[in-house]
């Protein structure tokens, strides 16, 4: 019984992880996809600086329903508004126009992230994934320990299986993964940070160190400043950071609520940045300041997990050196699947062939 559990917990990890990785694999060029889907964007930005008059003219468009507007970048030259109901928008970066509109079910790039983070299950599938990532690390630690156990059997030579066959399936699957290893590793280590963070950032903080303030607090102004002013937030933005760069806008929730945003500073590994700036919506006032290269190297080692697990470090090749990395760890799991599922028939066959035969 618990080695029947066992074979089928095993095959529960390993389709997931094949789902996983197939999905993270075409995440990698969502962007690219967004290009191409939407024709009607620009191929470069004209200028990188946000628009005040184009972000008013969204925030007005959404009625009260944007969580928060991602500025236009060159890898995707369009605003991007996520909206309190779960949908996101796309508006043209000069005009304001709107480009496209969906939520998870109706969009390829967001079917497969719902489909990669939350096993389109929200947030119990979300805690799942966190687990199963649990469970690969132990798959990839025992067998890391089998491999040094029997290493004179499984060479590196095998690193490559010749055929489909068991026995060579299984020696491919011990040199890949006595090979790639650490880095499997990394790639579940950042994917379960990202689903618990807060016992990763904590032990991070505790162990490296850690500056206050850490994020943004609860601001309010006591009273209805009136309409935003864009231009005076953006001018408070480029003033205290210069060097700065505006990644996400987030209107007040409330009456009395200050603007949110959200930049990338010099020496910030995450693409969009974890700086962050709460202002004044009327007067432009500066109500509190988090420069993310001031925190400590805690904050800035958990804040480099996600770029390193998503592929947007900005480092030219690493993108297809992780995509070259989820291709092996895709044959270890359909390796696994079809050794674990054929391991009982190989057994049944074996036996069957070890009994006399009656002539």
């Amino acid at each position: 019984m618990i080695r029947r559990l066992h074979r089928w917990l095993g095959v529960v990890i390993a389709v997931w992880l094949a789902v996983a990785t197939l999905s993270g694999i075409a995440l990698l060029w969502v962007d690219e996809y967004v290009d191409w889907r939407y024709p009607q964007l620009p191929e470069t930005l004209s200028a990188e600086t946000p628009d005040a008059q184009v972000i008013a003219r969204i925030v007005a468009a959404t009625e009260g329903r944007l969580s928060a507007l991602a500025m236009p970048r060159a890898e995707r030259p369009a605003y991007h508004a996520y909206l309190t109901d779960g949908g996101e928008r796309l508006y043209h970066p000069e005009t304001g126009a709107p480009v496209a509109e969906w939520d998870w079910s109706d969009s390829l790039p967001a079917f497969l992230f719902e489909l990669h983070a939350y096993l389109l299950a929200g947030e119990p599938g979300n805690t799942l994934v966190g687990i199963l990532g649990c469970l690969v690390l132990v798959s990839l630690t025992s067998g890391a320990w089998l491999w040094l156990q029997r290493r004179k059997v499984f060479r590196l030579r095998y690193f490559w299986p010749r055929n489909t066959e068991p026995r060579y399936l299984l020696r491919g699957h011990a040199a890949q993964g006595a090979t790639l290893g650490l880095l499997f590793a990394g790639l579940a280590i950042t994917g379960v940070a990202m689903v618990f963070p807060g016992p990763f950032q904590s032990s991070l903080n505790t162990v490296l160190g850690a500056q206050p303030p850490l994020a943004p607090s609860t601001v309010t102004l006591g009273a209805d400043p009136g309409p935003t002013d864009w231009q005076r937030v953006l001018d408070a933005a480029g003033k205290t950071f210069p060097a700065g760069v505006v990644r996400f806008v987030s209107p007040p929730r409330q009456s009395d609520a200050p603007v949110v945003l959200r930049l990338r500073n010099e020496g910030e590994l995450h693409p969009n940045g974890r700086s962050y700036l709460l202002v004044h919506p009327a007067s432009g006032e500066i109500l509190e300041t988090i420069d993310a290269t001031r925190r400590g190297a805690g904050p800035a080692v958990f804040d480099a997990l996600y770029p390193l697990h998503a592929g947007k470090t900005g480092w030219p090749g690493y993108r297809l050196f992780l995509a070259l990395v989820s291709v092996s760890l895709l044959f270890m799991a359909v390796s696994g699947l079809r050794l674990m599922l054929g391991r009982r028939r190989v057994r049944t066959g074996t036996a069957r062939s070890a009994l006399p035969r009656c002539s």
